[in-house]
């Protein structure tokens, strides 16, 4: 399992025009499933007059992802698998692609409508800044007083800095790191401290 995945930066929008129809293509990073679905429906909100509004997302990475499409009333999977492959293609997470069609009068038929809607999806990515991420640990570490300047060393080496330290009987100091990289810090922590201190996981981000 990797911990580094790959989204859009921000909100970017495509517009194409295929026999008389118009199709508007809309991308943007989302972080999670209801966020996804809102957003969907504020776009079907603002486009209400159109005639379909498909799309597709995808959330998450590996064995926790998540996904939807729909055709919103074009042929069974002319339309909501496309999006939905364009963005497997570009091996793309946390995000949502709405593709907007207002029928012009001509019908493009199964082959054709698939066409449009992968180019009208691809039209708005290639509008996008990709942006790596990377999954995140939060840790926290217990030690002596006289061992802060060694475990503040091991932190600089990991360019880290502390969210939040508290001073008692014990230092008692949380940090987030890159998933990959935790068990190499908290090694190096504990070699630096001669295995005196404590570093614990407590919790994963995105």
């Amino acid at each position: 399992m990797t911990d580094n995945y790959f989204t859009i930066a921000a909100r970017v929008q495509a517009e194409i025009k295929i026999e008389r129809s118009r199709f508007i293509g809309t991308a943007l990073p989302v972080s999670s499933k209801s966020a996804a679905e809102e957003e969907y429906h504020l776009l079907q909100k603002k486009y209400h007059d159109a005639t379909h509004n498909c799309f597709a997302y995808v959330i998450g990475k590996d064995l926790d992802v998540v996904f939807r499409f729909s055709d919103d009333g074009e042929p069974s999977g002319t339309a909501g698998k496309q999006i939905y492959e364009t963005i497997q293609s570009r091996k793309l997470t946390d995000i949502l692609i709405v593709v907007t069609r207002y029928f012009g009068g001509v019908k493009l038929g199964t082959g054709g409508l698939g066409r449009a809607y992968r180019e009208t999806a691809n039209a708005a990515l290639d509008q996008a800044a990709v942006v790596e991420c990377f999954l995140m640990q939060t840790c926290k570490l217990i030690f002596a007083h006289e061992q802060v300047s060694a475990v503040m060393k091991v932190m600089s080496d990991f360019n880290l800095k502390p969210i939040e330290t508290h001073y008692g009987e014990q230092v008692e100091l949380t940090a987030t790191i890159r998933l990959g990289l935790f068990e190499q810090f908290r090694l190096a922590v504990i070699d630096r401290t001669h295995g005196k201190a404590i570093v614990e996981s407590i919790g994963a981000d995105a």
